[in-house]
Parts: C-alpha cells; sequence; structure tokens
C-alpha cells in the first residue's frame, strides 16, 4: 500500500513538472513580471531532479522487485535521463522540450508500475 503512495506521490511531481514547463513560458509571454517570480531558473530544476530521482528511483524498483515488471523501470530511466539531460540546456527551447519529455516518461512508468502491481496483485489472489 505504501508504494501506491509514493507512485501517487511521483506522479504528481511528474504533472507539477509538465504544468511548469507548459504554463509558466506561456504565463512568461503574457506577463512579463512573473519571470522573476515564478521562475527559480537553474535551482529549481536541480531541486526537483533532486526530490525526482529517489522519489521515482526507490518507487520504480521497490515495484520492480514486488510484481517483476522491467517496463516502469526502463521507462522511467529514460524519463530521469531526458529531465538531467534538459538540465543542462536550462532556458533554451531544447531544455524545455527535454524536460517536458522526461517528466511525460516518468509520469508513465508510475502509471504502468500502478498497472503492474495491480495486475500482480490479481493473479495473486
Amino acid at each position: 500500500m505504501r508504494e501506491w503512495r509514493l507512485d501517487g506521490l511521483a506522479i504528481s511531481a511528474s504533472m507539477l513538472c509538465l504544468i511548469h514547463c507548459l504554463v509558466l513560458p506561456v504565463a512568461i509571454a503574457f506577463l512579463p513580471a512573473l519571470v522573476a517570480w515564478a521562475d527559480g531558473g537553474e535551482l529549481f530544476h536541480i531541486i526537483m531532479l533532486a526530490i525526482a530521482v529517489p522519489l521515482s528511483g526507490g518507487t520504480l524498483i521497490a515495484g520492480w522487485r514486488r510484481h517483476g515488471a522491467v517496463a516502469p523501470v526502463a521507462i522511467g530511466a529514460v524519463g530521469l535521463a531526458l529531465l538531467m539531460t534538459g538540465l543542462g540546456y536550462e532556458g533554451r527551447t531544447l531544455g524545455t522540450g527535454l524536460t517536458v519529455a522526461g517528466g511525460l516518461f516518468l509520469a508513465l512508468a508510475h502509471v504502468r508500475n500502478v498497472q503492474a502491481r495491480h495486475m500482480a496483485n490479481l493473479a495473486a489472489w
């Protein structure tokens, strides 16, 4: 049960990241005054990555140990790699694209992890 809650937290964090990456540029385009207030720049992304790596890594590996499905871990690893790569292109369009893709991959990994856990629980019945 605890793992499911962590997956939910990780999915929520991925979605918040996605909202940040997609909404913030639009808001900035219309309201330049938001730049200084809402964009923490590189530090914000470093902090988010510092949260995502142990949370997602731990949850996906714990899920793999429980249900044995490799796909969520592989998809999550790609997502984390994209997020880390995007950090290197901070402030550029490529960085935003990599970060958005990484967040989507990570969210998908956690959804697949929940599904695999659910299927494993059904099989155990």
